[in-house]
């Protein structure tokens, strides 16, 4: 958005101060929505020293003409200079009362309506000092906030906390969307975020890149697989999946079940007996191929017979609830290296590949790994709390280090690629934290692939539409009653609505 303000302003000549108020038009609706049907509200309007301040500045002016009881907060003495110059000179002249500092407190606790206006987007060190204070101040007194743009403190490229950050109801971005406004735990304080127009001509997007993305329900069914009507289950691709074990059958008949239900054309369970027997009666139409176990788990006695048959599969899923071992480690390396087909590891096989992460170097076909940030830990040897503060860049490092895609589970899950692009998937929420979901994930993702997506593309619809089965399920039967199998129900009317 910097780079795009900038060409609108230097090559297309649109003064900076227009962009400015169109800004504040567009926060505007977003107060008067937020104050509802209030007699005589108050608004408080915190400003920076600069263009965000401006911004701020310039709403305050907005909503006084229309009638609203407004003051300003100053954070810092105004530019001399530049657009924010030009809006406090106004606000002067309409004599909006400025706040003195030892009266900040109860201007904000009697205010029903706050207004954080102090950091934009060019934010890189900690709030320290007069700015700490009143980021806490709002935080503990205001009732009602609406951020300017991102909420301050946090960082807009990453989503980190520099030191202390407003925590929003709702924040009023403009142009485009902010990664820091997706990314946690940036996305924890942001609340609702609107996105508005600020009349950035259309003609300048293709002259920025970006790496970054998330999907729109309409993005989302354009990228699904198509489904010709004259067809077969050839049409649709072949899943061959490695999952279960004696103590986790389950794990293979949930994500058999999301390959099916996620269009894949046919799906083999290879798995030891007891899984096998689980999987029968869970999903009748999964076929299986009883594999040599030991204890109950996979060795690697019988892989090479298994090469040519799982090779003229779509794709391969390893790991779901096949238990670790040293033994199912050997059988993880050995079917990695054989591999032919496009690969999904989930789960246990991510614990035996953390055991010689090198081995995904190895890789001869398109892979997909799915960590959450514990696995990812351990594939990284970086502690779980620096990966949850940068998730997209642990994301992102890993998979151009070895060229795998790697979707790294969180609240909004990340998916990167080697070239550099990434996805924030922003649907679901806590209902799919319990045991069982990410089996699901693995499934649909190795449906998507079986029907001819690639892997970029299938763990991106993966990651959507499981968070919008979640979002399904819990609507039905509440944030903590929603189980894995839940998830199963809810995929298909979701598909047939695309």
């Amino acid at each position: 958005m910097q780079k795009i303000e900038r060409l609108a302003i230097e090559e297309l000549e649109i003064p900076s101060i227009l962009l400015m108020e169109n800004a504040a038009i567009g926060l505007v609706k977003h107060c008067f929505k937020a104050l509802g049907e209030l007699k005589k509200p108050k608004v408080s309007v915190v400003c920076g020293p600069g263009n965000n301040g401006g911004d701020g500045m310039a709403l305050a002016r907005l909503l006084h003409v229309k009638g609203i009881e407004t003051n300003i907060i100053l954070a810092a003495d105004v530019n001399e200079k530049g657009d924010a110059a030009v809006n406090y000179g106004i606000i002067k002249k309409l004599k909006i009362p400025v706040v003195s500092h030892e009266h900040i407190q109860s201007a904000l606790a009697a205010s029903d309506l706050t207004v954080d206006a102090v950091f934009g987007t060019g934010l890189s060190r900690n709030a320290q000092g007069f700015f700490k204070d009143l980021i806490e101040m709002i935080n503990r007194y205001a009732k009602y906030v609406i951020s300017v743009d991102i909420p301050s403190g946090v960082n807009s490229d990453t989503g980190r906390i520099m030191g202390c950050a407003v925590k929003a109801a709702q924040t009023v971005t403009f142009g485009f969307a902010k990664t820091g406004l997706y990314l946690y735990p940036g996305a924890e304080y942001a609340g609702e975020i609107h996105i508005e127009d600020i009349s950035i001509p259309s003609q300048l997007l293709d002259r920025v890149k970006t790496n970054a993305q998330f999907l729109t329900d309409s993005e989302a069914k354009e990228l699904l697989p198509p489904r010709k009507q004259r067809s077969n289950k050839g049409s649709f691709g072949k899943a061959a999946i490695f999952a279960g074990s004696n103590e986790m059958p389950g794990a293979a008949a949930l994500a058999c079940s999301a390959a099916y239900v996620t269009g894949a054309g046919l799906v083999c369970a290879y798995a030891v007996s007891h899984a096998a027997s689980v999987v029968h009666k869970w999903q009748r139409e999964v076929i299986t191929r009883i594999v040599p176990d030991k204890d109950g788990m996979f060795c690697r006695d019988g892989i090479a017979q298994l090469a040519e048959e799982i090779n003229s599969s779509g794709v391969i899923v390893i790991g779901p609830g096949i238990g670790r071992c040293p033994d199912v480690t050997e059988f993880v390396f050995e079917l990695v290296k054989i591999a032919k087909a496009p690969l999904v590891l989930d789960a246990d096989a991510l614990y035996a590949v953390s055991e010689n992460v090198n081995i995904l170097k190895t890789l001869k076909v398109p892979c997909v790994i799915t960590p959450h940030p514990g696995e990812m830990s351990r594939l990284t040897g970086l502690s779980v709390s620096d990966i949850l503060d940068n998730a997209a860049d642990t994301a992102l490092n890993f998979s151009k280090e070895f060229n795998v895609i790697t979707l790294l589970k969180d609240a909004h899950t990340i998916i990167a690629n080697p070239q550099g692009s990434y996805n924030i998937n922003t649907t679901g929420s806590n209902a799919l934290s319990k045991a069982g979901t990410g089996d699901v994930l693995t499934g649909m993702i190795a449906g998507f692939i079986a029907q001819g997506a690639d892997v970029f593309t299938a763990s991106i619809l993966g990651a959507y539409y499981h968070g919008k089965s979640g979002e399904a399920a819990a609507l039905s039967k509440s944030n903590y009653s929603v189980s894995a199998s839940c998830l199963l129900d809810h995929i298909p009317a979701l598909l047939r609505l695309s």
